[in-house]
């Protein structure tokens, strides 16, 4: 038995997923979801990490480790991606925001060509105070991101505050929501877009994507080209939106984004989760910068390529570009993590491995 239960499974891994949309990728998952292990634990043993809720993650350096966020508490967690072993104790900085019941409540990651990680808090809360401990937004750097050489730690003298959350409101006061849906803002999604600006010079964006409201999916930019001043307040403006419709009868959500240079082009995941905690499938959408080009900033949506519909009984939270496989010119490899709520749900985050192959 234990014989064919194996053969299905490299069957299954073996067949790949078809764009939903009839887009011309192959989706080929590289690994089955696996759980996280606790630090010092064995591959393929032990002990579970059932406490991380993997909200976002970002590979460091050569992509044999990632930095992954945890949406309960301030410190980081360096994981092997081949294992999803923690590698040593979480990191986290003097200059980081302080621990809190309520905590920093990460949910976004993303880096930059220089080496520079950032990562924001979701801006939500039922109270004003609750809402201020979730409005952070950082930016640092790793002292070290090569295996075996040091510890990975966080350079403190290079860690910097921006602000997002009132130039947030005010864009979608701008949309005009009503005072409900923007009492309901929650950003899940945070991706650095660089690429030449009309005058050819290299331009670097700071895209924030948002869970909540909900009737669409929504993404704004802040330009970054110049790094803003310590604790300046970032402008933003719509990047784009469009409806990602419902599973099962529930909304589909943005849980996380990431700009894919090679394609040019965003990767969205959406996930629903209903209000008894209970998950009902992800997606994995593709939109292209000339469909946004196109769009010429009008308020109206835009449609987004549904790449891959998956893992109906979890959640989708993460999303990173690991390097390019050798030899697979054209294909996208990426890590998804499953945040899963493990708290409430006693069902472990997990993280899986996965190809985008782009047909000529």
């Amino acid at each position: 038995m234990r014989k064919i239960l194996a053969a299905a499974a490299a069957m299954a891994l073996a067949l790949p997923a078809h764009a939903d949309d009839g887009a011309a990728v192959t989706v080929v998952p590289v690994t089955f979801p696996a759980p996280f292990l606790e630090a010092g634990a064995k591959a393929g043993d032990g002990p579970l990490d059932n406490v991380i809720e993997a909200s976002a993650v970002e590979p460091i350096g050569d992509g044999r480790l990632a930095l992954v966020a945890h949406d309960k508490k301030v410190p980081l967690r360096v994981v092997e991606v081949a294992s999803g072993k923690q590698v040593g104790p979480p990191i986290t900085s003097p200059a980081f925001p302080a621990e809190t019941p309520k905590s920093s409540k990460w949910e976004g990651m993303a880096a930059d060509a220089d080496g520079n990680f950032y990562v924001v808090g979701s801006h939500s809360g039922k109270t004003d105070d609750e809402r201020t401990q979730h409005e952070k937004l950082v930016r640092f750097r790793l002292k070290a991101d090569t295996p075996g050489e040091s510890p990975v730690a966080i350079d403190d003298a290079s860690v910097m505050s921006w602000r997002i959350a009132g130039p947030l409101l005010r864009a979608l006061q701008h949309e005009g929501l009503p005072a409900a849906s923007l009492a309901e803002r929650k950003i899940e999604g945070l991706t650095i877009r660089e690429q030449a600006g009309p005058d050819g010079r290299a331009r670097r964006e700071l895209a924030v994507g948002l869970r909540q409201p909900d009737d669409l999916v929504r993404v704004f930019a802040a330009e970054i080209t110049t790094p803003p001043s310590p604790d300046a307040e970032l402008p933003l403006t719509r990047l784009f939106a469009f409806d990602p419709g419902r599973r099962e009868g529930v909304r589909c959500q943005l849980t996380s984004l990431e700009y894919l240079p090679a394609w040019r082009g965003f990767l969205v995941v959406t996930a629903t989760e209903d209000a008894a905690n209970a998950f009902h499938g992800n997606a994995l959408w593709f939109v292209p910068d000339a469909r946004i080009a196109a769009a010429g900033g009008e308020p109206a949506p835009i449609v987004a390529d549904r790449l891959w519909t998956f893992e109906a009984a979890q959640k989708a939270e993460g999303l990173c570009i690991l390097p390019t496989p050798p030899g697979a010119p054209g294909t996208a490899r990426v890590l998804v993590t499953f945040d899963n709520d493990p708290h409430a749900t006693h069902i472990p985050s997990r993280f899986q491995v996965v190809d985008l192959v782009r047909k000529p």
